[in-house]
């Protein structure tokens, strides 16, 4: 008996410690499935996941630049590196992946190996390694002094691996960073090819009038000895045709960037997947803007749309140039009204994956007034201060309570607006450039072809009348038989000397941002350190003066206050920082050397403000003034570029002046461009160098206008 009661016991503690494992194993399990959820949740671990599926991942949010189609070109590449390589291509504009993002990749994935993201544009890749050993951080630096602004990303990452097989990428990145010049570009943009037709046009007429002209009169100047238009017309109609047919093969670039071109399942993939995801819930956040919205802030805004009386379609995505819609919210809800079809009428929320980015409220189909949830939401479109007020420190510096509140507050607005027949959306979206022609090239023939053809003429005549000035001046004091001595006699070589002159700083007149940046970020730093060195061997009012340019430098170029140069800083940002930099520079030249008293105002080249202050004056007219050209302040260099020597007629000296600006005169992108955006002259670009009330550009700006500009900017006095 006693037997049988302690096997029973046996089996009883046998069966407690199986139910009581049972339960453990279940916890333990279903905590580890929190944190996959958690993990899955994060941009981090869903791209851990997508890499499991392909080591290279190109986001459907870039198929103007980086299609879907495009992915086996990218896997190429990665095989060449010859060490396991995962590539991650992402869209930028707006989306805040934080700090470490490949590290977090890579312990999610748990696979070691090199570890590149790049942005939709290409530009400077990120990389890490993990168990390999490669120089890729000099890679990716060499990487970017080699290759122009222009080259896309698969074109970067081609270049990249190059450089990391090639043995020498340590010593290729420490060149480029010793030459700190900005590379050719890879592409013929829009403006290059309109200044190729002007130019073509400029040869096909000037060049074949120059020689019937010119041939003509300088025969009838020697008395009917030489070339008759007999030979001189087949002469210039062979010259005509030989440029007619070369000028297409010289300039023979048809697309405007490298860019792989995508098909048409590229520019729905996107579409789709997010009608997928909407059809399952009124609210959905994408993947790579996991984050910005907690599972609690999720759930409050998914019960509200669902407790309303209308329809509501809301999406947290990244918006970017690059995607289908082109960066446009109202366009992307338009495609996902007609993906959706007729069971997708209701009012889309469309949020940019940014604490402060675009809301666009669209209705399609919805039984609400479009007109007057245009009018109650318009505040809500762009994120202000006073939106945040009520949200924590924390939430504050992450984004996330501002997206929420604002998110929540269209919910609230949508359910008290009245009862109304179905409607369509306020203001239609305008249409998006055809992926596929958009980097198309114009026709060479075609665009400012006519202009220069025009302009070849006059030059022509330009030419002629120079020719004959020079022979009538020639035959009148004898030089032309002095001349033709001279050059029979032994030694006699009829050279002039080249007539000196000043010269500026050099400085594209089209600087890429990348351009501006490096160069920004050397100067500044170089100028600190002079001007520590030299502070107290300074005049007062000189070092007054070089402290003012460095300091409003300093507070426009690091207005995160990292001691670096932005990097999200625009062209025209850039361009003031510059100025002030070399305003600062010459300013630190003269009181080292004594020169000038350091009082007064001092006039940046007009031209060109980068050149540094004017040292001399100049007769010019700007691009856009009404007036004739007048007199204003240029550096030396661009003065000594716009006097013409000798007496030229008035015509050749208005076409030398129109030749310099258009050479000379700065110009910039404005703000938030699109790269194939034309480039415009600084003072028409807003910014701290843009001429006030939008007219020309005065007399040039004054350094203490900058300096004075940059500290109501940025609220400093």
């Amino acid at each position: 008996m006693g037997g049988v009661v302690a096997a029973g016991r046996v089996r009883w503690w046998a069966r407690f410690g199986a139910v009581l494992l049972v339960a453990v194993v279940a916890l333990g399990g279903g905590a580890g499935a929190g944190v996959a959820a958690d993990d899955a949740d994060s941009p981090a671990g869903y791209l851990a996941a997508q890499l499991r599926k392909s080591p290279v991942y190109l986001s459907d949010q870039l198929p103007r630049t980086n299609p879907l189609s495009a992915r086996p070109a990218f896997v190429k590449e990665a095989k060449r590196t010859g060490v396991p390589t995962y590539v991650l291509v992402l869209p930028g504009s707006g989306v805040r992946y934080g700090d470490g993002l490949l590290a977090a990749v890579h312990d999610r994935l748990g696979k070691d190996g090199l570890y590149l993201q790049f942005g939709g544009d290409g530009g400077r890749p990120e990389v890490a390694t993990f168990g390999v050993d490669v120089p890729a951080r000099a890679a990716a630096s060499a990487t970017t002094y080699e290759l122009p602004y222009d080259a896309g990303t698969l074109e970067t990452f081609r270049h990249f691996v190059d450089v990391l097989r090639s043995g020498q990428a340590t010593e290729r990145a420490e060149r480029g960073g010793e030459a700190g010049e900005e590379p050719d570009k890879l592409y013929t943009s829009r403006t290059d090819r309109a200044n190729q037709s002007f130019l073509t046009g400029i040869l096909l007429t000037g060049v074949p009038l120059l020689i019937v002209a010119v041939g003509w009169y300088t025969r009838r100047w020697r008395g009917g000895k030489g070339p008759g238009l007999r030979l001189l017309v087949p002469v210039a109609a062979a010259t005509a045709l030989a440029i007619g047919v070369g000028a297409p093969l010289v300039f023979d670039d048809t697309r405007s960037d490298g860019d792989p071109v995508p098909t048409a399942a590229d520019m729905r993939a996107r579409t789709d997947r997010l009608a997928r995801a909407m059809r399952s819930g009124p609210v959905h956040v994408d993947p790579l803007a996991a984050g910005l919205l907690s599972r609690g802030e999720l759930g409050r805004l998914r019960k509200r749309a669902e407790r309303l009386d209308v329809p509501v379609h809301l999406a947290v995505v990244p918006l970017d140039t690059a995607d289908e819609s082109a960066g446009d919210g109202e366009l992307l809800a338009k495609k996902l009204h007609s993906r959706l079809g007729s069971r997708g009428d209701g009012v889309y929320v469309i949020a940019d994956a940014a604490a402060d980015g675009e809301l666009e409220i669209v209705n399609y189909g919805a039984k609400v007034d479009s007109a007057a949830l245009y009018d109650a939401t318009e505040d809500l479109r762009f994120g202000t201060d006073e939106e945040s007020h009520g949200a924590s420190d924390e939430e504050s510096d992450d984004g996330g309570g501002r997206l929420f509140s604002r998110l929540d507050e269209a919910l609230r607005i949508i359910d008290r607006l009245p009862s109304a027949p179905p409607g369509d959306p306020y203001l239609d979206p305008l249409a998006p450039d055809d992926p596929v022609t958009e980097d198309e090239l114009p026709a060479l023939y075609s665009g400012d072809l006519v202009p220069g053809t025009l302009m070849g003429a006059v030059a022509a005549l330009a030419a002629l009348g120079v020719t004959a000035a020079g022979l009538g001046i020639a035959r009148r004091t004898g030089l032309g038989k002095a001349s033709a001595a001279a050059r029979r006699a032994p030694g006699g070589a009829g050279r002039g000397a080249a007539s000196g002159g000043g010269t500026a700083p050099q400085t594209p007149a089209r600087p890429s941002t990348g351009w501006l940046r490096r160069t920004a970020r050397r100067e500044l730093d170089e100028l600190n350190d002079e001007f520590e060195r030299l502070s107290d061997t300074l005049p007062d009012a000189a070092r007054t003066r070089v402290w003012d340019c460095l300091d409003a430098a300093t507070l426009l170029l690091d207005q995160e206050g990292d001691n670096r140069v932005d990097a999200d800083a625009d062209a025209p940002t850039l361009a003031a920082g510059l100025a002030l930099i070399r305003a600062g520079r010459g300013a630190l030249d003269d009181g080292r050397h004594h020169r000038g008293s350091g009082t007064g105002r001092v006039r940046l080249c007009t031209l060109n403000p980068l050149h540094g202050p004017a040292t001399a004056t100049g007769k010019l007219k700007l691009p856009g003034e009404t007036s004739g050209a007048r007199s204003r302040p240029v550096c030396a260099g661009c003065r000594a570029a716009l006097h013409v020597r000798g007496t030229a007629s008035p015509s050749t000296r208005a076409a030398r002046t129109a030749d310099v600006v258009g050479a000379r005169l700065l110009c910039l992108r404005a703000p938030g461009a699109a790269r194939s955006a034309p480039y415009e002259p600084y003072h028409r670009v807003p910014g701290p160098l843009e001429a006030p009330h939008g007219v020309g550009g005065g007399q040039g700006p004054t350094t203490e206008e900058i300096v004075r500009r940059v500290r109501e900017q940025l609220g400093v006095h």
